[in-house]
């Protein structure tokens, strides 16, 4: 086990990643929510026994989060969000309605429930804030969120959508997912998806963490961050 700083690591093998993942929570003594999970080696049943090769995986244990300093009053904030937003969309020649809420979000199996603020824009001009599976939009919300930070002087989870792009955009992943699973299943080879942001990475992690045949996991780092969806072997296979 490697301590980098307060956050130590672990590499271990195994006959399948979830057996590494296990063994490796196993000998750190935490619970798998605790951890940051990085494929190495997806590992690989050979045939008939030849050419087998283990799993690889390295567990990250989180540090604590940071306590945040407390957010302004809900008044202030969504004030700043729609002053925020106003002001990009006027500076871009553009007008659309605007509605903001807090929403519930969906957190790890036993966590406290959180909300997270909601800018959702509609308008027949705004989706050419999109963009190409959703990249303008993401550099939008970056923005949006980068100039209320600075005005309130705390960071606000916040997510902005634009004409219902991103329930869309999660039903077209949630198909890809699936479309691709029956395509290891029936080659047996791994298939690696297209670099995405962490939010649609999820939704696939999503879309097949129950799946019998398939897993998933991520590779590459910063925007060239992708998903990989490889098969679920087993030690009976």
């Amino acid at each position: 086990m490697t301590d980098l700083g307060s956050s130590p690591e672990l590499i271990v093998s195994g006959p399948t990643i979830e057996a590494a993942i296990q063994a490796g929570l196993a000998r750190l003594g935490v619970p798998r929510e605790a951890v940051e999970i990085e494929v190495l080696d997806p590992g690989s049943p050979g045939f008939l026994g030849l050419g087998a090769r283990e799993a690889r995986v390295r567990l990250i244990v989180r540090r604590p989060p940071e306590t945040p300093p407390p957010l302004p009053a809900p008044e202030q904030v969504e004030e700043a969000i729609a002053e925020a937003i106003h002001g990009l969309l006027e500076s871009l020649g553009m007008s659309a309605r605007l509605s903001i809420a807090q929403e519930p979000v969906e957190g790890a199996e036993g966590s406290e429930p959180s909300t997270i603020w909601a800018a959702r824009i509609e308008g027949p001009t705004a989706g050419r804030l999109i963009g190409h599976h959703g990249r303008t939009l993401y550099a939008f919300q970056t923005l949006v969120r980068a100039i209320v930070a600075r005005r309130l002087g705390a960071f606000v989870p916040l997510i902005v959508d634009i004409n219902g792009y991103r329930a869309k955009r999660a039903e077209a992943l949630r198909r890809l997912a699936l479309k691709k699973a029956e395509q290891v299943m029936a080659t047996g080879r791994p298939v690696e998806l297209e670099p995405m942001p962490a939010a649609e990475r999820r939704v696939i992690h999503m879309a097949l963490k129950d799946h019998p045949r398939v897993t998933t996991y991520s590779i590459g780092e910063g925007e060239e961050r992708r998903v990989v969806i490889a098969m679920r072997w087993t030690t009976e296979e």
